[in-house]
């Protein structure tokens, strides 16, 4: 039986070497450590991104608890990212829609899931400002 606290650390740090290498970040991204003892915290924070980091065997979908998970870790002038992997199945990213278009309402129901390659253009498109602390 697998430790499901060792596979979601691992797959943190799995997630944070694929933004460090893809972004190109001198200041690499790490896991948030207080995660564990404090609620409310992200797996992992770039710039205004508050990411969670879910890897599960069975399914398709992520569960909605989980994007409610990321909501309440993320403050209000920030964004949150859902960043999940199902056995068998490419990692995918959730955001909310406001994200990717700005003229568009700041309500975290509207979301869109795209894979992570689209993720990093979307960082190294629109939100250069938040790479700029890791460059």
């Amino acid at each position: 039986m697998t430790n499901s606290r060792n596979k979601g650390a691992s797959f943190e740090r799995e997630i944070a070497n694929i933004l460090n290498d893809s972004l190109g970040l001198k200041k690499p991204l790490k896991r948030i450590l207080e995660q564990t003892r404090e609620k409310h915290l992200p797996d992992l924070i770039l710039g205004k991104w508050c990411i969670e980091c879910k890897r599960y065997g069975q399914g398709a979908e992520p569960l909605e608890s989980w994007w409610d998970q990321v909501i309440k870790s993320t403050p209000e002038d920030s964004y949150p990212a859902l960043i999940y992997k199902f056995n068998h199945r490419p990692i995918k990213v959730r955001v909310p829609i406001h994200s990717i278009n700005r003229s568009l309402d700041k309500d975290f129901n509207h979301v869109c899931d795209f894979s992570m390659e689209s993720f990093v253009a979307l960082l190294k498109s629109l939100y250069t400002e938040d790479l700029e602390n890791h460059l």
